[in-house]
């Protein structure tokens, strides 16, 4: 059923990405509390009607309003369909803030993989792209978990550990070159993109805030 659920998500599309790049995160133009859900943003497998201890939120810190995601022994996913082109805008940027690191989760361990954060990018052909702050896993390590045999994902670690932790931190990466270093061919165009914590493996808890998150072409 999960593979059925990640089969649907690419397919839907919603927002096309200009040639001068396309804004993904709309918090600024929410507000504060529960996030609604169901419009722009929905949360996945679509097969799942989680029940989350704390639902994810719009909140203000520093003067402006972030994503709020914070997860107690659970997974939590919000996304939105957005189809792009990666040979117009290869280049994701994204911000975030961990607040609290899922204890002893390690992307590297099937029985631990948690994370605090990850950005989820979907791509057609079932194959996806994960940017995230690992607990344990250095920065730079490279894993492909294979839990789904038609879903392929690779996970790239672009921070470790507590250095960092309660700072908000920006991002830059090429998916594109992330992509064909991982699966060794050329991506499909990108159909979902997804904001996610988890700390279901591991039973401990995890929080983080996103901030503005964009495609920007070379």
């Amino acid at each position: 059923m999960a593979l059925i659920a990640l089969g649907l998500i690419l397919m839907m599309t919603v927002a096309v990405a200009a040639p001068n790049g396309t804004r993904i995160d709309d918090w600024s133009g929410r507000k504060p509390g529960p996030l609604q859900l169901g419009d722009v943003w929905k949360t996945y497998p679509f097969t799942e009607k989680p029940v989350f201890k704390e639902p994810p939120a719009i909140v203000e810190d520093e003067g402006r309003r972030v994503l709020r995601l914070a997860t107690q022994s659970e997974a939590m996913r919000v996304g939105r369909s957005m189809k792009v082109d990666l040979k117009q805008t290869p280049w994701l940027t994204w911000e975030w803030k961990p607040l609290v690191l899922p204890e002893g989760g390690d992307v590297r361990n099937k029985k631990r993989n948690d994370q605090v954060g990850r950005i989820m990018i979907m791509f057609e052909g079932m194959k996806a792209v994960a940017y995230i702050w690992d607990t344990t896993a250095p920065a730079a390590t490279e894993a492909q978990p294979d839990e789904f045999e038609l879903f392929q994902r690779a996970f790239v670690v672009v921070r470790s550990g507590s250095s960092g932790v309660g700072s908000w931190h920006r991002e830059r990466r090429n998916v594109e070159a992330d992509f064909r270093r991982a699966f060794g061919s050329a991506p499909k165009s990108v159909n979902f993109v997804g904001f996610e914590s988890h700390s279901n493996d591991t039973r401990t808890r995890t929080a983080v805030l996103f901030g503005a998150a964009s495609w920007e072409p070379r």
